[in-house]
């Protein structure tokens, strides 16, 4: 869409953005898209109800442009409407426009916080919580909120009784003056009442009630350093000294080379089964590591020792003359542990010792799982057969004495599921976990930081959903240990030789 800009951050959006550049964007979006884009950016809430109903209707008719033609009609904000549509992509964190704009995703993240809920550059906060509230809630939640909601107003707007789009409540609320939300004043009392049943809204709940309030909210400027009056609108106090690392720009710590060591275990003895589609695992993780120009070793089917004597020998059989080792195990497994192909348990923070030694103190070590860890399914509800969908499962040894505590030093280990639940493999195409982590990987893993990629992957592992038996099932992945003394970034090789080349 777009070629490079090299441009200062805070003046991106103005250098950019045009009418005829908005318009190619839009084509790129959804229509949910469109309207929490324009719910975000509107500036003045009063009375907007009925022109952006309208606007929403006529694009459905005819293909319309909802915020290019909201923008042309109100011309309202004149000023600085591409600084607000930009902020609000970055809050929808839709990196596929964004990546067409030959944006950094991380000076956009320091420039609008778009993850830190009480902080805002251009848009108004409470339109941002109200946001995340449309995404929070599912359909169901949604229809239940809105019953809630018509069951206090007798003369509810009929042209929204087949609407789904919150967000066009949300406006018709502020007409009705149901909640306000102008810079001056805020009042969600009624709204609050019902949105304190749900369990996942709390912190949205607490955000709101302070903004009303007024309580402990401040203007962080000085306290970041930042001198730009329009650089941040407010925040709670009690946050800033956790959430202030989140605007200071992290120190990256630069990925030159790599290696990547699967331990694929298909096969086992005559209790656990075979684990069909691991293979897919295997395939999509050397591909993807590959891309990054990291070094692929594979091993099958390790027997107990086998496995303790190939991860505590990778100094010796490779070396220590890299940055970064991914040692992935796809295999059965139990609460806190993995199942060998003898079918003999080998405990995860045995794994963490073996491979913490003083030898890789200095290089980042990142150990993927992806193992049952219990014998719990994260169960939904009753749903159709399915004979795709499988698990990985069906004490401990003694642990070696640790001589000296810095060989634990940049050691990371994300898991496939949380402790006591079973992970879920698709017999044909791999298990959920490791498909994510590589796709993921593939197309953000040049873009974003490693914290931030495992972030969107454990974001989207939460969305799945499948059957087994009659059951539907979830499931949940988790850090279990995070020792990084720094973030890093992977490199795409392709762009590392057209930088040579250059």
């Amino acid at each position: 869409m777009m070629s490079s800009i090299d441009a200062n951050t805070y003046n991106i959006a103005n250098t950019i953005f045009n009418i005829d550049i908005l318009k190619q964007i839009e084509d790129d979006l959804d229509i949910d898209e469109k309207i929490s884009i324009l719910f975000l950016i509107i500036e003045d809430y009063k009375n907007v109800f009925r022109d952006v109903f309208n606007l929403f209707e006529k694009a459905k008719r005819e293909r319309t442009y909802i915020i290019t033609d909201y923008i042309k009609k109100t011309r309202h904000p004149t000023e600085n409407w591409n600084d607000r549509v930009l902020e609000a992509l970055c809050i929808l964190n839709n990196r596929e426009v964004i990546k067409k704009l030959r944006l950094p995703f991380n000076d956009l993240d320091v420039q609008y916080f778009p993850k830190i809920m009480k902080c805002s550059k251009n848009i108004n906060i409470i339109a941002k919580c109200l946001y995340m509230i449309c995404e929070s809630l599912d359909e169901t939640d949604q229809k239940l909120l809105l019953d809630n909601v018509k069951s206090e107003s007798f003369n509810y707007e009929p042209l929204l009784d087949n609407i789904n789009y919150l967000e066009l409540h949300m406006l018709y609320w502020m007409q009705i003056k149901y909640i306000t939300i102008s810079q001056d004043k805020c009042n969600m009392k009624k709204l609050l009442k019902h949105l304190r049943n749900f369990e996942n809204l709390k912190t949205i709940c607490m955000d709101l009630e302070k903004f009303e309030n007024h309580l402990h909210v401040v203007d962080t400027r000085e306290i970041l350093g930042i001198s730009d009056k329009n650089c941040l609108e407010q925040i709670s106090l009690e946050e800033t000294s956790v959430e202030r690392r989140y605007y200071i720009k992290k120190k990256i710590r630069p990925i030159n080379s790599g290696l990547c060591i699967i331990i694929n275990q298909m096969y086992f003895g005559e209790e656990c089964e075979a684990r069909f589609g691991t293979n897919a695992d295997c395939i999509s993780l050397s591909k993807t590591f590959q891309a990054f120009g990291f070094k692929i070793y594979q091993l099958e089917n390790l027997k107990k020792t086998e496995m303790i004597d190939k991860i505590k020998n990778i100094p010796n059989e490779h070396g220590i003359s890299y940055d970064c080792l991914f040692l992935c195990i796809l295999s059965h497994g139990y609460k806190g542990g993995i199942i060998t192909s003898d079918e003999k348990e080998v405990s995860l923070e045995m794994i963490e010792r073996t491979l913490c030694c003083m030898e890789l103190k200095n290089i980042i070590k990142i150990v993927i799982i992806q193992a049952c860890q219990g014998k719990t399914c994260g169960s939904i509800y009753i749903q159709k057969d399915s004979n795709y969908l499988t698990t990985d499962g069906i004490c401990d040894p003694s642990i070696p004495v640790s001589e000296d505590i810095r060989q634990f030093e940049n050691f990371f280990m994300f898991m496939s599921t949380i402790q006591g639940f079973v992970s879920i493999r698709h017999k044909e195409e791999g298990s959920w976990f490791i498909q994510e982590v590589c796709k993921i990987f593939q197309t953000y893993g040049s873009q974003i930081t490693f914290l931030e990629c495992v972030r969107e992957i454990m974001t989207s592992m939460r969305k799945k959903q499948g059957t087994i038996g009659k059951s539907q099932v979830a499931q949940l992945s988790e850090i279990r240990q995070d020792r990084l003394y720094s973030d890093f970034q992977l490199k795409n090789i392709v762009e590392r030789k057209e930088k040579e080349y250059d």
